[in-house]
């Protein structure tokens, strides 16, 4: 009886997160999450504080650079070449060259252009490849902001590490159109290539942000890719890397049992403080598994 009513509310908990969250393929590799994700944050120092009462009281949460954060791999796909001799191969490369080439004023006639792609050789192209990785790494850490969220409340893998071993907090959003798009990454050790020649957006995308070595795959980890400037017209601006997001879009915040209680008083009265009601939770771990048992407060 009593392991029933230790465990029924962390039960409860999960399946109502499940149930209210949907995934949907918008193509291979590219999978977009709609409902409940998680930020987890840790109350280790004063800046830690300050940052979680900016999203509290603001409704503004900071989006990192990919050398922000904690994977040093992150935004670092390898472009490469293929081989231009292979005739299948041959018609991407006139594509690609046609491209790049439509970006020049004046724009090159066709029998340029023609001249162009009879002096390109495997070496050449090779060598411009090596510098233009080095150069689209530089263009990734410059354009790229990632929010890493997760999809469950109730990780204690991200309690121990990411918020402070329980002195620290999740932060519960509901992520729909309105909040912006998140993306599940995917887990995979194969090498993060990109072809130059590729026209694939998308591809771009996954390989660049999406795609984490297997040893992460504890987190299960959500993410919303902003760019500053934005990457379309329909993507708000970042300011200072800071977005502001609907205020009704924060529905949960899960409080660390190991939370000083004067910290805890702070957070709880700014929560309370907000327009549209948020509801609260202690999280403690369950002294074996992985579980965490969640109270409501």
């Amino acid at each position: 009886m009593l392991l029933r009513k230790i465990l029924q509310p962390t039960f409860l908990k999960r399946l109502v997160i499940n149930l209210s969250s949907r995934e949907i393929e918008l193509q291979p590799g590219l999978i977009l999450r709609k409902g409940n994700v998680f930020k987890y944050k840790p109350l280790t120092s004063g800046a830690s504080l300050a940052q979680i009462l900016e999203i509290i009281t603001d409704n503004k949460i900071y989006f990192p650079r990919p050398s922000q954060l904690n994977d040093p791999e992150e935004g670092r796909p390898k472009l490469f070449i293929g081989d231009i001799s292979d005739p299948t191969y041959w018609p991407r490369v006139k594509g690609w060259v046609r491209r790049c080439v439509s970006q020049r004023r004046p724009q090159p006639n066709e029998l340029q252009i023609q001249s162009e792609l009879k002096q390109l050789t495997q070496k050449g192209l090779e060598e411009m490849v090596n510098q233009a990785d080095i150069d689209f790494k530089a263009a990734i850490e410059n354009r790229y902001r990632i929010l890493s969220f997760a999809g469950t409340p109730s990780n204690r893998h991200l309690w121990e590490n990411y918020a402070g071993n329980f002195n620290g907090v999740s932060i519960e959003f509901w992520a729909d159109s309105k909040f912006g798009e998140n993306y599940l990454v995917q887990y995979s050790d194969k090498p993060r290539n990109l072809d130059l020649t590729s026209i694939n957006d998308f591809e771009h995308l996954i390989q660049t942000v999406l795609v984490k070595a297997t040893n992460w795959r504890r987190e299960r980890e959500t993410r919303m890719v902003f760019g500053e400037p934005p990457i379309d017209q329909h993507q708000p601006a970042l300011v200072d890397q800071r977005y502001s997001f609907p205020a009704d879009c924060l529905i949960g915040f899960y409080i660390g049992h190991r939370v000083a209680r004067d910290q805890m008083r702070l957070l709880l009265s700014a929560i309370k403080g907000r327009e549209y009601p948020v509801r609260c939770y202690i999280a403690r771990p369950i002294p074996w598994g992985e579980r965490v048992l969640l109270t409501p407060i």
